[in-house]
């Protein structure tokens, strides 16, 4: 589970262990909030480690997937890790700055460390990956953020059909695409922010962590055994 330190990644690393996944977390260099979650998961009855990654590094991927193989199989890998550009010191790159960021560490790094895995999972007749795109990457949104972002991610939900076939039929690959999901940015949101928001969402509201993590669990489940290539929304129902 890479990015599981906050957000996203930790509503679906603690998910997926109270269904009784064991989950290795990974940092880059928030090693006290990995651990904080860590003990969060174990609460739960499972096993719990945490290993460093840096995305962008051949070693580090390399590293990290054998430690993993030492503690057992590896059933799924969620790649949710990538640059934050608005919270982050990030924000103050220029454009081809970010876009240079985003593409080595949201698209490469989700690519090689996808195809990392793949190896070990065939070996083991299965596993499931879980990749994370954006909605409004096949829809378009204006401004820097919007085009940066919808690059990097639309790779990755091609990267995810793709792999897909690769793969079958011993390993499945899935992705899930956000919405409006209220992280770190979205609680401090200016009011014209909160405003679109709503404008934009026909269930009203934000979306939260868990709501993605909910469906994060089933994908990497045998329940959605049947399932592979997809790109879901979770986005509130905005279609447009």
């Amino acid at each position: 589970m890479t990015g599981a330190s906050s957000g996203i990644g930790r509503a679906v690393a603690i998910s997926c262990a109270a269904a009784g996944a064991d989950i290795v977390v990974t940092y880059q260099q928030s090693a006290d909030r990995a651990d904080t979650v860590a003990g969060e998961i174990r609460e739960h009855g499972v096993q719990a480690s945490v290993l460093p990654l840096v995305l962008q590094n051949a070693d580090s991927r390399e590293e990290f997937v054998t430690q993993c193989t030492r503690t057992g199989p590896i059933h799924g890998l969620v790649n949710n890790a990538g640059v934050d550009l608005l919270t982050s010191s990030a924000r103050d790159l220029d454009y081809l700055q970010k876009l240079q960021l985003l593409l080595a560490a949201d698209v490469e790094g989700t690519v090689a460390l996808s195809r990392s895995v793949a190896p070990v999972m065939n070996q083991q007749g299965r596993g499931s990956i879980l990749n994370i795109g954006w909605d409004q990457s096949d829809r378009g949104m204006g401004g820097d953020s919007g085009e940066l972002f919808a690059t990097a991610k639309n790779a990755i939900m091609g990267f995810t059909r793709s792999l897909a076939v690769s793969l079958a039929p011993a390993v499945r690959v899935n992705c899930i695409a956000p919405g409006w999901i209220q992280t770190a940015w979205g609680e401090s949101a200016s009011d014209y922010w909160q405003q679109r928001v709503m404008d934009e969402t026909p269930l009203k509201r934000w979306g939260i962590p868990e709501d993605i993590a909910h469906l994060a669990r089933f994908l990497l489940s045998e329940e959605a055994g049947f399932m592979t290539g997809q790109v879901i929304n979770v986005n509130g129902g905005a279609v447009r």
